[in-house]
């Protein structure tokens, strides 16, 4: 099956972060697994598109945004007709008042 998504390049700033992050204090496999979490949830979307937790009123250019979580990870995206937009990669231990602010901001 085929799956149209993008990510958005501040969503890549974010996996590229997280990745350094775990790898800085857990090392290379743990940076693997945690990679390989992260892709694996996007050919999830790809397969569920709506198997995210919509997320409180929020929305991503008139589309809901959803959440998809991957352990300490989460994808957030949103799914417009056939394109799933992945808007940002979540670190569940950050403050989660700041995660609004970080989806008006893209």
């Amino acid at each position: 099956m085929a799956c149209n998504y993008r990510w958005l390049d501040k969503a890549l700033d974010d996996m590229s972060q997280e990745i350094g992050y775990v790898f800085s204090q857990f090392g290379v496999m743990a940076a693997q697994r945690a990679e390989a979490r992260i892709h694996d949830g996007v050919r999830q979307l790809c397969q569920f598109p709506n198997s995210g937790v919509r997320y409180e009123e929020m929305s991503y250019k008139g589309s809901p945004v959803r959440i998809l979580h991957l352990r300490q990870i989460s994808l957030i995206y949103a799914v417009e007709d056939e394109l799933i937009t992945i808007i940002a990669v979540w670190n569940n231990f950050q403050n989660p008042d700041h995660l609004r602010d970080v989806i008006a901001a893209r």
